[in-house]
């Protein structure tokens, strides 16, 4: 089993020059949460500004949550 460090270098290297950013957000129909690419018009999707890493995504949502 890879560790939670391997898992997200792994995540990051599927990264591509998409967007502007990596958001972590809620789904919008309540069916769970999203870790994503972002396009120039995320704005609708939530109110998590868009993160150069999955790592920082996934911390700008915690300490904004």
């Amino acid at each position: 089993m890879p560790t939670d460090t391997e898992l997200l270098d792994w995540l990051e290297k599927q990264r591509t020059d998409y967007g502007v950013g990596i958001v972590f957000r809620q789904s919008t129909t309540g069916r769970g949460w999203r870790l994503h690419e972002t396009d120039n018009d995320w704005k609708w999707l939530t109110k998590n500004e868009p993160q150069p890493t999955v790592r920082e995504a996934i911390a700008y949502a915690m300490e904004n949550e």
